[in-house]
């Protein structure tokens, strides 16, 4: 077996086992295969590896060389497991030795599942949005029994080669780590807190489908309003006609954006959009009928048509430039998080390695920005 330093040194192995500090296990994920991020369900599926690593003084100094001849009754179990994973997944969990130089043994415990795992969606931005994608190790011990850390010697990794979602998705070669305490309850077997390790990785959606499909529409449907206003202003009756008929085209575009994620209790950008320019359509149609009050002064009903004209083209274009600039300010601040992280991520795997873990053609900021919406 490989030899590893020591995690951590005491003066005897009884002063381990007699200790009442907290058992350092140290844990491992690998992302070995995504299959596909399912918004509408507020899950992603595929395939994780997790190693958990651990001293078991019990079988220091021993000839136990073999797995199969430990005694597993007599030695500490962390009783890991997978806290957000859905249904019945399939799973395989076996377990090695590992020795160090002054002869301590390791308990090294793998678990790999395959199935689909929940994921909280975080909607705001979509559909220029971030996605976390968390793997969240528990124990069932408690709080003060048990502290779960990264694992020093070896980073987490994702295959972003072996991503499926690769048309709908942007994957991240990084993973972090953020602790987790599942709080106690009255109305669950553990009536304590229970200690927890999220593992996470990072997705980017192409936006492009969304900017074509729907906002590109939508912008068309109600600059087309604007140009009910060639309609004589004698014939308020056709002019309204086509106000409605854009209103419900803009309504049917509505529905199809909430068909694309989960029944939330917030506004996306995508419906914050939608709604801003079905306002501006029902606001044109709302003048169409308030014009006619001035029939009676055809002087007076022809300047304020044409000024109302001429408002509305601004308020057309301030929408557009006020969304945008929101847009690009929200996602500076997301690419900067996100950004820090892949150094981090990056400077630590160089020293564990003194290589990149995985590689990933780069191309300017500003060039994927484009290309996640379509544009290249």
């Amino acid at each position: 077996m490989a030899e590893f330093p020591v995690i951590q040194k005491q003066n005897s192995t009884v002063q381990l086992l007699q200790s009442k500090e907290a058992r350092e296990v140290q844990l491992r994920v690998v992302y070995i295969k995504l299959d596909e991020i399912v918004t509408i369900q507020e899950q992603f599926s595929g395939i994780v590896f997790l190693r958990a690593r651990w001293r078991e003084p019990t079988l220091d100094n021993t000839t136990v060389r073999d797995v199969d001849n430990a005694d597993w009754a007599a030695c500490w179990d962390p009783k890991l497991d997978i806290q957000n994973v859905k249904g019945e997944p399939k799973a395989s969990k076996w377990r090695e030795l590992e020795f160090g130089p002054n002869g301590e043994v390791y308990v090294v415990e793998r678990l790999r599942v395959k199935g689909a795992f929940a994921e909280r969606m975080e909607l705001t931005h979509f559909p220029f949005d971030l996605q976390d994608l968390s793997v969240l190790v528990t124990s069932e011990l408690k709080e003060h029994e048990i502290h779960l850390v990264e694992d020093e010697h070896d980073i987490s990794i994702v295959d972003i080669n072996a991503f499926a979602d690769d048309q709908e998705w942007d994957l991240h070669p990084c993973v972090w780590t953020e602790p987790k305490v599942m709080v106690k309850s009255e109305y669950t077997q553990f009536a304590h807190s229970k200690p927890g390790l999220y593992f996470k990785c990072c997705a980017t959606r192409l936006s492009g489908y969304f900017v074509w499909n729907i906002m590109f529409i939508m912008s068309a449907i109600s600059l087309l309003s604007v140009v009910t206003f060639a309609v004589s202003r004698t014939l308020p009756q056709n002019r309204l006609q086509l106000s409605f008929i854009l209103m419900l085209a803009s309504v049917t575009f509505k529905f199809a954006a909430s068909n694309s994620v989960p029944k939330i209790a917030y506004l996306t950008y995508l419906d914050r959009y939608i709604l801003s320019l079905f306002i501006f359509t029902f606001l044109i149609a709302a003048w169409h009928g308030v014009v006619t009050r001035w029939e009676d002064y055809p002087s007076v009903q022809k300047d304020l048509d044409f000024w109302a004209f001429i408002c509305f083209i601004i308020l057309y274009v301030l929408i557009h430039v006020g969304f945008m600039i929101i847009i690009m300010f929200s996602g500076y601040r997301r690419r900067s998080f996100l950004i820090a992280r892949e150094q981090e991520y990056t400077e630590r795997a160089a020293n564990l390695t003194g290589k990149l873990t995985s590689k990933k053609k780069k191309t300017g900021g500003f060039r994927r920005g484009l290309a996640r919406m379509g544009f290249v």
